[in-house]
């Protein structure tokens, strides 16, 4: 298995996460699908969110996963994705990394800020903003190096069920996401069990598929659509397990977008310690 400086530096600050949260006080987790990291993202930008009762929350996670799938399209095999999160009030900002277990598969380091705003106590609205950076590509060959996006989207929540939609602007790719999904949570009694789905399908129309590649951009437009079931078992105030299922489907995926074919099964299991 690969060892690389984020996942030292993201070890190093999960670690230390207990000992700076000792001035924080109760805080409640909140695991959410904005599309990402379990609807075919890899953002946590679009993943598990932290919603503080009070002045700041500190969220550790470290999930495996069979498979990194990001809107739709393969990226890595079986991998490792620790992640840390800051949030405060309605901001929240973040370093999720995938770290593939075999060699030969590229890293990637996203840092990303969000803000959310509640309407009313259905209705959110958020921004978000994300760079990416794969620090093992190769510009010789014409992998991407990095990238940045911001975001847009809305949440409704009534009865369980928390319909959502979502658009996103890739600068250096030049490209556009609309993703809308459903989800719903579904407690399983009294013991800390709940039984969480999701449904997404999105559109994406890509201008440059390698920013960073010799010679005129190849512009991609595709269509991928899929479904999450995750089971998070709450172990005390602060820790959860969650392991899930998920599955997506592309269509119109260029093999230059997509050499890893068009539809995907992966499992993940993964462990959130947030104070």
């Amino acid at each position: 298995m690969k060892t690389s400086l984020p996942v030292l530096i993201l070890t190093a600050l999960a670690a230390l996460a207990p000992a700076v949260a000792l001035r924080a006080q109760d805080t409640t987790n909140n695991p959410a699908s904005s599309n990402a990291t379990s609807a075919s993202s890899s953002s946590a930008a679009s993943g598990v969110t932290s919603e503080p009762r009070s002045d700041y929350s500190i969220t550790s996670d470290f999930t495996y996963t069979s498979k990194y799938v990001f809107r739709g399209v393969e990226q890595a095999r079986a991998s490792f994705q620790p992640s840390l999160e800051f949030a405060t009030g309605g901001w929240n900002a973040g370093v999720w990394t995938n770290q593939p277990i075999k060699r030969h598969e590229n890293d990637e380091v996203d840092f990303y800020t969000g803000y959310s705003y509640n309407v009313n106590s259905a209705l959110k609205l958020e921004g978000v903003a994300t760079y990416y950076d794969y620090p093992e590509a190769i510009r010789s060959l014409g992998q991407t190096r990095h990238s940045y996006e911001g975001g847009l989207g809305a949440t409704y929540t009534v009865d369980g069920f928390s319909p959502n939609v979502y658009y996103y602007h890739d600068f250096r790719l030049n490209s556009d996401t609309v993703q809308a999904a459903v989800g719903y949570s579904l407690p399983l009694g009294n013991n800390g069990f709940s039984v969480d789905t999701s449904l997404f399908a999105a559109a994406v129309n890509q201008r440059t598929v390698a920013p960073d590649a010799i010679g005129p951009g190849v512009h991609d437009s595709y269509n991928y659509w899929g479904a999450d079931v995750t089971f998070p078992y709450k172990l005390s105030r602060n820790a959860t397990i969650t392991v899930g299922a998920h599955y997506a489907n592309t269509d119109n995926l260029s093999p230059l977008n997509g050499s890893l074919g068009n539809q995907d099964f992966w499992y993940t299991a993964g462990v959130s310690i947030g104070f």
